[in-house]
């Protein structure tokens, strides 16, 4: 049957199994939308977010998802196309009701079905009513497309009910699952493009609620490895090294101009993905994070995990509180003024302590034999 139909309709018969090979064309990715420093306006990663899906959905028809009732909050409506409903069946988008779960199961099994693609949406916190799903996702190679807006503490007034603090955390240790923390329009440009192209994992792709400061040296082709120097990349030997994802970069590098002033060589990591960093290979690896520096990470989300690349660790260690967003960054640390301070005591404390530990060296065992 299916010979005659591609006989019939040649064009519709390679578009089909185009989407059914998961192939994204070319033109889809070079849509994307990148950022010119010094003349775009700076905005939240959730913005950043809703330009990139804008910029492919007209190009790859079947991306198709929604949100859980967060729709103005995540900002993932489709400009191409209207709401999926019994008189508009030609709509992509789908209104999932504040049912997280049942929204991640949908979107399993249109991917499991085959033809789409699927995304979906609501707030990182919230993503742990839907961890059960999110698992079977990930377990059965299903590359859905997670939006997960209000990222951190920094969504401010909701309280500790919405912050997310261990949630990240929870994601980066499922198998087979892509967490990316954007900071700028070129990371989440990257993002969406990992998140494309790796069919066969899924892809959380946390957002910021609120404005981030440019950075002037993001670059998209270097986000697509997890992690890169966004600044001091000439020095090959920094005094400290500070590494962080998403809205505290800005805070990273601002700390690092303060130690320069100060005749200090600071090193400042964006990882927007340690699960993407981790592929690459250990030169590289290497060349970022050699392992005996004194490295600080900065993230508003639990310390667990990033003490696999730092000595010290900035991060959440209780539920956050309800305030506005800037003053719970001040109060939990993630400040210019607190980063610099822990930066320059981390240098000072190795000085006082003994060599560094190199982090680099270590063994890394296979925990069972792959036949």
């Amino acid at each position: 049957m299916y010979t005659k139909y591609k006989a019939a309709h040649p064009d519709k018969a390679l578009e089909l199994e185009r989407r059914f090979n998961h192939e994204i064309p070319t033109e889809a990715l070079d849509s994307l939308p990148g950022f010119e420093f010094g003349v775009d306006k700076a905005k939240a990663t959730r913005q950043y977010s809703n330009a990139c899906l804008n910029a492919v959905a007209p190009l790859l028809p079947e991306l198709m998802g929604g949100s859980a009732d967060l729709t103005p909050s995540n900002l993932t409506s489709l400009a191409c196309s209207g709401d999926f409903q019994k008189n508009s069946p030609k709509g992509r988008y789908l209104r999932f009701g504040v049912r997280e779960h049942g929204m991640v199961a949908i979107c399993n099994g249109l991917f499991a079905y085959g033809g789409i693609r699927p995304f979906c949406a609501t707030f990182l916190n919230f993503a742990g009513y839907a961890l059960g799903s999110i698992r079977l996702s990930a377990l059965s190679k299903f590359g859905v497309i997670y939006i997960m807006t209000h990222d951190s503490i920094g969504l401010g007034e909701d309280g500790p009910t919405h912050q997310p603090v261990e949630l990240i955390e929870s994601l980066r240790s499922m198998p087979n699952i892509n967490v990316i923390r954007p900071a700028d329009a070129n990371e989440t440009n990257a993002a969406y493009k990992l998140a494309l192209i790796k069919v066969h994992t899924p892809t959380v792709i946390c957002c910021s609620r609120s404005g981030l400061p440019a950075l002037e040296n993001s670059s998209i082709e270097k986000s697509m490895k997890g992690g890169y120097i966004l600044l001091g990349e000439g020095d090959s030997s920094p005094d400290l090294i500070i590494i962080g994802s998403g809205s505290e970069i800005s805070h990273c590098v601002n700390a690092a101009k303060n130690l320069a002033d100060e005749g200090m060589k600071v090193r400042v990591v964006s990882m927007p993905s340690q699960d993407i960093f981790v592929e690459q290979s250990d030169d590289y690896q290497k060349s970022i994070l050699p392992g005996d520096v004194p490295t600080l990470s900065v993230e508003a989300s639990a310390v667990h995990g990033w003490h696999r690349f730092s000595h010290a660790q900035i991060g959440m260690t209780r539920f956050g509180m309800s305030g506005p967003g800037g003053a719970l960054f001040e109060k939990f640390g993630f400040s210019t003024e607190n980063v610099t301070k822990k930066g320059k005591e981390l240098v000072e404390f190795y000085k006082t302590n003994g060599p560094v530990p190199n982090l680099s060296n270590r063994p890394e065992f296979d925990s069972f034999k792959v036949e």
